[in-house]
């Protein structure tokens, strides 16, 4: 095969955009049904069709997907729900019955996969205002518990409780009669993942403004109280676990009741990682979404959980007790990504069962089992919904880099640190550029902000490099992975410490002859889209261009407008939203330098706020007063305003 020379950024490319399109299906919220554990069921969002969610299912053991089925076919249902926007935790699974979000009209919806009618049917109240996630069905099957955000009298303020929502005795019934919430917990902002023990005990956590969740949570545990249909009323003996301190401050994430009872969750408190131990590796991820599953309690093995983390730049599996917090490494073949942890049990042999979804640099994330007690694992679908064909001498495999940055506050130079960025390579089996020529760089700046960019293979990022481009993708100041203490970089400099990181990535590459210093570009979407205009607006002598998709442009209106899950995200990340305060503004109808009209346009905004606003125009006055009648009223017009303010 020849290999033709050509100018980085010119190569003909394998992958179309048509090609990222199709491969932006993805696989999630995996679970395995309790009661039948050798079913496992899962999300596949498809492009096609509107990008709506399936629900699916299969036995885990079937390498053949003869036992395939699609729960969710009909195009009016999308399994999916609005809590927090972002959702998660969108269905249960318990003996065959599943509940689901639909995202139309946020309803409940039950299917029992015993029957023979397979039609959804409505559950709980029915009121279009009323949103549900994270749901988890009880043992006795009479109702199921679930987070509810109310939106009936308020939008971005809608309140955010535990309920128990009652199941269709007779679920073979034509028509479900609509049932009425119980209010189980109602004492904070924000609740999540509520799980049952087999002493139908329950643990749950929350968390009030204006932190996020992996600011502080509090862990709560109670004895459901049943009232005489046997329908949970009430939450008896709460009390908290873990958490709920102003100091020192704990995000607890995962609460887990292994066969016997006993609580598990992953707390920073001890080393400021997600994990039970002072190891500095985190064991879990930010929750933007419900569900999030990294560990669970291993079957037969009571003190033994499996988990994953990130240790020495290297995704390692491993069983750890959590007596002794020793851990046992598990093979891994080049898998950088694991989550949505479920165990089961083969039919055959009734040997545990690992299954997740995993991925590595050069595989996508797909559907796997992981046989703990044989070091086995296998794709468990047959074909990936969302595989593009790519050869793999044609795959730009990342590094991970370290590269040199400052922290604020710049004004004093700044003190050295240092930040994080995979480097994708320009590849094509089919190309190469002249000699001497260095690739244009797009630097990528992820979103969240709070959160982090990983290595498994991605479309978006190889249809650049097959291109020609070479890629960093930045976890700057604030990203997750590495500790409280690097994620809170960001606290109160977002528009800072990430311009800085991404900027530094870029140069430091340049520098050390890596990429083109003339052709360095950025692209980021959501807060990464932020970063990305921070960048070109207050360094533009280091980007040639930049692209932001569905970015933050404006922080004041992203402050008073967005959802009520980020409303006071800004409170951390650039500081509290400034109080009214009075003003008094004066201008010369002369100025060059700062126009008077600049005054003008600030007094008619203040007033349309509201805000007591004094403004004084002096003729023949330029940048800065002359004259002494103009000096002395201006003088005596700011004391004037100011003695008006009772505060002073």
């Amino acid at each position: 095969m020849s290999i033709t020379t050509a100018p980085y950024g010119s190569w003909k490319s394998p992958v179309s955009a048509q090609d990222v399109a199709s491969a932006s299906s993805s696989l999630s919220e995996v679970q395995v049904d309790l009661a039948h554990t050798n079913r496992v069921y899962w999300l596949e969002s498809r492009p096609s069709e509107g990008g709506r969610r399936v629900l699916l299912s299969k036995n885990l053991d079937d390498y053949t997907d003869d036992s395939l089925r699609e729960h969710t076919s009909d195009k009016q249902w999308n399994v999916r729900t609005a809590v927090h926007e972002y959702g998660g935790g969108s269905y249960a699974i318990l003996d065959g019955l599943i509940v689901f979000s639909n995202w139309s009209d946020q309803g409940l919806y039950f299917i029992d996969t015993n029957s023979k009618d397979q039609a959804p049917k409505r559950i709980a109240e029915q009121n279009d205002k009323l949103r549900y996630a994270n749901m988890v069905i009880h043992a006795s099957k009479k109702f199921l518990v679930a987070v509810r955000e109310d939106h009936r009298e308020v939008d971005i303020d809608a309140p955010a409780t535990l309920v128990a929502i009652p199941l269709p005795s007779d679920m073979g019934a034509g028509e479900s009669k609509p049932t009425e919430d119980i209010v189980l917990f109602s004492s904070h902002d924000f609740v999540s993942s509520p799980v049952f023990s087999p002493k139908d005990e329950i643990a749950f956590y929350a968390w009030n403004h204006p932190d996020m969740n992996w600011d502080a949570t509090t862990l709560f545990r109670a004895t459901l109280s049943f009232d005489a249909a046997g329908i949970a009323s009430a939450l008896d003996n709460l009390t908290v676990v873990a958490g709920g301190k102003d100091e020192p401050r704990e995000s607890i994430y995962q609460p887990r009741f292994d066969e016997t009872g006993r609580l598990h969750f992953l707390s920073d408190r001890i080393s400021g990682f997600w994990n039970p131990m002072p190891m500095e590796a985190e064991f879990g991820q930010p929750e933007w979404v419900f569900g999030v599953s990294t560990f669970q309690a291993m079957p037969g093995r009571p003190d033994t959980v499996v988990v994953t983390f990130v240790l020495d730049g290297k995704t390692r599996l491993g069983l750890l007790n959590v007596i002794t917090h020793e851990i046992e490494d598990l093979p891994l073949p080049e898998w950088t990504s694991l989550s949505n942890f479920q165990f089961g049990f083969t039919s055959r042999t009734n040997e545990p069962v690992l299954v997740m979804l995993a991925g590595g640099p050069k595989e996508k994330t797909d559907l796997y089992t992981y046989f703990v007690n044989g070091f086995e694992n296998k794709a468990l679908l047959s074909a990936a919904p969302q595989t593009f064909a790519l050869d793999e001498q044609s795959i730009s495999v990342p590094e991970e880099i370290t590269f040199p940055t400052k922290l604020p506050p710049f004004d004093v130079a700044g003190r050295d640190a240092v930040a994080y960025a995979y480097y994708y390579p320009p590849t094509n089996k089919q190309f190469k550029a002249p000699d001497g020529e260095l690739p244009p760089l797009l630097v990528l700046s992820h979103g969240g902000p709070t959160g982090e960019t990983d290595s498994v293979l991605s479309s978006k990022i190889q249809y650049w490099t097959t291109r020609g481009f070479a890629v960093a993708d930045v976890n700057y100041g604030g990203s997750t992975g590495k500790g409280r203490e690097y994620r809170e970089r960001l606290y109160p400099q977002f528009g800072v410490v990430d311009v800085q990181d991404c900027c530094a990535a870029a140069l430091y590459l340049a520098e050390i002859g890596r990429v083109d210093r003339k052709r360095l570009t950025i692209m980021g979407g959501s807060a990464g889209g932020f970063t990305t205009l921070a960048c070109l607006a207050f360094r533009p002598e280091v980007f040639a261009v930049g692209a932001s998709l569905y970015g933050i442009s404006d922080l004041e209106i992203l402050a008073l407008e967005t959802h009520k899950f980020e409303s006071q995200y800004p409170v951390h990340l650039v500081g509290p939203y400034p109080e009214a305060r009075d003003t008094y503004l004066a201008a010369g109808l002369e100025d060059k330098v700062v126009p008077p009209n600049q005054a003008t346009l600030m007094v008619e905004a203040l007033r349309k706020k509201g805000i007591k606003v004094a403004h004084i125009e002096f003729e023949g006055e330029q940048h800065g007063f002359r004259q002494a009648k103009n000096i002395i009223r201006a003088l005596e017009a700011q004391f004037y305003f100011f003695s008006r303010d009772p505060g002073l």
